[in-house]
């Protein structure tokens, strides 16, 4: 699942549920990893606030704090997650998350029990780490918290060929403008608005929540998907470059 904001609130109540209905009857165990925010003082409340979310819709949630290199590459928590049925990386910082974890014991165990049929989530930096390359923010403004510049570096690959934008309805055009020139060829740009998300099924991706996501091939080029709508995979095949696609 990637979604464009809104983890643990009630917004992303129905959805999250849906995911803990995947392994019922029993209670699904949810690893709740708040790695994107490992430079902040707020991992703690992001475990709690996680903890208390799935713990309402029936999950056994518990937290995974790993914040950095040294701490994913803690035996104990490349452990903890062997038990999980739900990996949810909350929000923060993609460049930190991906710095903490990429080639590390952890993130192996993560891979791991993804293909042995664990659902992995995140929600946005958290779901821009899990594409090809991310976008990582920087020089925040002070009064909006808007950052007023990003690079581009290489992330995760959980999702290849796709490059994560989440928050896209809050952020203004003329921004968008800018930041997309940084865009990575040959990827697609898989934009998420807030409070939405897509979990991904064997049709393909399903947009759940109050806002659209988008795919573009190029920033004029956007096919807009809705509420209940699902985004058939060949849709999403980055174009191999010097092809339109």
């Amino acid at each position: 699942m990637l979604a464009g904001s809104g983890e643990f609130t009630h917004t992303m109540r129905e959805t999250d549920f849906a995911l803990l209905g995947d392994f019922a009857p029993r209670a699904a165990r949810v690893a709740i990893v708040p790695t994107a925010a490992g430079l902040e003082d707020t991992p703690p409340r992001w475990a709690e606030r996680g903890i208390a979310h799935f713990r309402a819709l029936g999950g056994d949630p518990f937290a995974v704090m790993v914040l950095d290199r040294a701490s994913a590459r803690d035996p104990r928590h490349a452990a903890a997650v062997a038990s999980a049925d739900l990996i949810y990386f909350s929000g923060g910082d993609p460049g930190q998350a991906v710095e903490a974890l990429a080639g590390t014991p952890f993130w192996d165990a993560v891979r791991a029990r993804w293909a042995a049929g664990a659902t992995i989530a995140g929600s946005s930096a958290g779901a821009m780490m899990l594409g090809e390359a991310t976008f990582v923010p920087r020089d925040p403004d002070p009064a909006t918290g808007m950052p007023r510049d990003v690079t581009v570096r290489a992330a995760l690959g959980l999702v290849p060929g796709i490059f994560v934008f989440p928050h896209f309805d809050a952020i203004p055009e003329d921004v968008l403008a800018g930041w997309t020139r940084l865009w990575p060829p040959g990827l697609r740009l898989l934009a998420i608005d807030e409070d939405t998300a897509l979990v991904s099924g064997e049709e393909g991706w399903t947009v759940r929540g109050a806002g659209r996501a988008l795919v573009l091939r190029d920033p004029r080029d956007r096919r807009v998907f809705g509420d209940g709508m699902t985004i058939d995979e060949r849709v999403l095949a980055a174009p191999r470059l010097g092809q339109d696609g």
